[in-house]
């Protein structure tokens, strides 16, 4: 089953037992492990299949000879020993330069035997043979740059070919996703797998699974999958969910203020709503804000949203501020209200007829809510009184058994609310109702 031999000389010194006493270069072929692996079992490959496996070399202090200080060393593959239909290939390694503080040439190795390693591997290429069965691949390595070496630098490589070919995964590319919701993603793909041998063929299994939620980053996907002969591939790709949408901003209508002061008014609206999938609670900011001051006239208000990504979006409504000078209510009274001084005197038991015409800014007012409130002088509330519209002015009739007994009043006419003018009556009698102040008398 041997298709190539090394050189009888090189035999000699894979075989025979060391005779110097110096130092030796020999072959790992795992540099994890603790000591030098001369023989590594690979496992299982298939018919043809091909292999590359690192070898190192420590060049280790023995007995009295040993390698000058500054000298390199280049070991080149010099044989090997390959199973029929396979072949090898070797690159190169070097070891050095040799350091000064090496053990000079004459002296014993200090404990424990210092080790210098190669600078780069050499890399043993195998191609498997066309037979199944066991292959042992042996390689050994000529040393050359440095005296005062011995022993072999040599590793074999063992192998069992099997006729089953491993399965291949096939893979997305890595995949990009925009998040859904604050959990991230769902993302689905398809992995599959081809096999010579297995029909149909095996199908993979990822960690995450496909469908799976991918929170926000970035996610390895590992797949993995195993053929009837416990052959398998191994692969990955990354899943990278992101979120770069916006927030979306409810739009706001417009608002329409109207002022009696110059200096503008008061803004009032409320937080404009938002749609945001990711982040629960992006900031929202309005300038100017409720309750600014703003001029009269058009101000743009305008409010942006930013998620906890950055993502950022505006909206903006206008405020238009229109002055409208406050209103002048006025009243004129009819008889017998309207006598010298604004003061109406009456006798118990007397009604009063109520005449009055009311003004907005000197236009007369027929429409509305009117009324007469009755308080004493002194301020205190007696009641109210309807006022009728009869298409000429606002009418009312006034008993004095609804004043508190003799004293000092004041009728007030409003129209929805607003006083338009008032007068007093002085109703006779001994008593003074409450409150009354006995002050001087108000005009109309």
């Amino acid at each position: 089953m041997l298709r190539r031999a090394a050189t009888t000389a090189m035999t000699v010194l894979l075989l025979a037992p060391i005779s110097a006493q110096a130092d030796t270069v020999p072959a790992d072929g795992d540099a994890v492990l603790p000591g030098n692996q001369g023989v590594i079992d690979l496992g299982r490959a298939s018919t043809g299949q091909v292999i590359t496996w690192p070898a190192t070399f420590r060049l280790t202090c023995f007995g009295l000879s040993h390698a000058p200080p500054g000298s390199t060393i280049t070991l080149e593959e010099s044989g090997a020993i390959v199973p029929d239909g396979g072949s090898v290939s070797v690159t190169a390694a070097t070891i050095g330069p040799v350091p000064a503080s090496w053990t000079a040439p004459g002296e014993g190795c200090p404990s424990p035997a210092p080790t210098l390693t190669s600078s780069t591997p050499s890399l043993v290429t195998m191609t498997m043979p066309p037979t199944a069965g066991l292959a042992s691949f042996t390689v050994m390595w000529s040393r050359s740059g440095a005296t005062g070496l011995t022993g072999p630098s040599a590793m074999t490589i063992e192998v069992e070919v099997v006729t089953n070919t491993p399965p291949v995964l096939h893979l997305p590319v890595n995949q990009t996703a925009e998040a859904t919701s604050a959990a991230g993603a769902a993302v689905s793909w398809t992995a599959s797998a081809s096999d010579a041998e297995d029909v149909p063929p095996p199908t993979p299994s990822c960690s995450p699974a496909a469908g799976s939620t991918f929170p926000l980053g970035t996610t390895t996907v590992t797949c993995a999958v195993s053929d009837t002969g416990a052959l398998e591939d191994t692969g990955s790709f990354t899943v990278t969910v992101v979120d770069t949408t916006a927030p979306v901003l409810a739009t706001m209508p417009d608002l329409a203020l109207t002022t009696g002061s110059p200096d503008g008014a008061t803004l009032d609206y409320g937080q404009p709503a938002y749609v945001e999938a990711v982040d629960p609670t992006p900031s929202v900011v309005c300038l100017p804000a409720s309750g600014a001051t703003i001029p009269l006239g058009g101000t743009t208000v305008t409010c942006t949203a930013m998620d906890a990504s950055g993502n950022d979006s505006t909206m903006s409504f206008q405020a238009t501020v229109t002055y409208v000078p406050p209103v002048v209510w006025s009243a004129l009274w009819g008889e017998p209200v309207a006598v010298s001084g604004g003061t109406f005197v009456a006798n118990p038991g007397r009604t009063i007829p109520i005449k009055v015409e009311i003004f907005a800014n000197g236009v007369e007012q027929t429409r509305g809510a009117g009324s007469l409130a009755i308080a004493t002088c002194g301020g205190t509330a007696i009641g109210t009184l309807a006022l009728e519209w009869d298409a000429r002015r606002w009418n009312a009739h006034l008993a004095s058994g609804r004043l508190a007994g003799p004293g000092c009043y004041v009728a007030t006419a409003l129209l929805d609310g607003h006083a338009a003018g008032s007068f007093r009556i002085e109703l006779r009698g001994d008593a003074t109702p409450a409150g009354s102040d006995g002050g001087p008398k108000a005009t109309r």
